[in-house]
């Protein structure tokens, strides 16, 4: 029996970045769901009302909806969508079969990472720092050129449901920066399968992120990582050979198949 699939966007992201997922998954005949989450696809005062406790009750909101007692949902997402799936499988793990965990970010260390962002945790009641934006810079996570162009011109040009904020409101950056550290400590609690995306060159998350997690949780990892992207692996160059290993994945953990880590 297939079981439903939960993915959730990253932190100023939209559903469209999983599209190439969601839609391989649902030609293989899975019921997939990508909500947008609390405060997004608006503007940044919608998104500057909401924080991590939002984000995660929106998520278990839908777990709930979508699992019953003995019928686990598949989770995940990218970036912070797959933070926020490690969450559920930490807090839920009766409900959750599996968790597709892409380019999950624990700590923004990748090399276009601007210095200072780890201060925000610290700094966020102080009412210069509250008031940052960390404008999104080029790559924008995407190794493509042709692509990153593509998705820069819908960044600048208002379509917010489709591509997401151009910039990273500091006081939202400091929730992220909450919900990481919280569910960092709880990784060992992850009972479930977990798949394991991430570029070698994330400019985002250094791929010490994804090694972190394999190392951390308690449930069997499969692991893939790219060498032709960068952070945004659901749309970049390789975003085919994501979607074609997360499709296997749910499919040998709805067949009850043994998680194996992929060559």
């Amino acid at each position: 029996m297939m079981a439903p699939v939960l993915l959730f966007h990253g932190l100023t992201g939209a559903p469209a970045e999983l599209q190439a997922v969601s839609r391989h998954l649902r030609r293989s005949g899975y019921v997939v769901e990508t909500p947008m989450l609390p405060g997004h696809g608006e503007d940044e005062a919608a998104l500057l009302k909401t924080g991590w406790r939002d984000w995660l009750a929106a998520a278990e909101a839908d777990l709930f909806r979508l699992s019953d007692p003995g019928e686990p949902v598949i989770v995940g997402g990218l970036s912070m969508g797959a933070v926020l799936g490690l969450a559920l499988a930490e807090r839920h793990p009766e409900r959750v079969k599996g968790v597709l965990c892409l380019a999950a970010t624990l700590k923004y260390d990748g090399w276009v990472v601007p210095p200072g962002v780890w201060f925000m945790h610290f700094g966020r009641h102080i009412p210069l720092v509250n008031r940052w934006r960390f404008q999104e810079r080029p790559p924008y996570g995407i190794k493509d050129e042709r692509l990153r162009a593509v998705v820069e011109e819908m960044m600048f040009s208002g379509a917010i449901k489709d591509a997401g904020l151009p910039f990273m409101p500091g006081l939202s950056l400091a929730e992220n920066l909450d919900l990481m550290r919280r569910v960092k400590r709880d990784l060992a609690k992850v009972t479930a399968p977990v798949f394991i995306c991430h570029a070698l060159e994330d400019d985002i998350s250094h791929v010490r992120n994804a090694q972190g997690i394999a190392r951390s949780v308690s449930g069997p990892v499969r692991t893939l990582y790219l060498a032709d992207s960068y952070h945004l692996v659901t749309v970049d160059r390789e975003r085919a050979k994501v979607a074609q290993a997360s499709l296997e994945f749910c499919n040998d953990l709805c067949a009850g198949r043994e998680i194996q880590k992929a060559a």
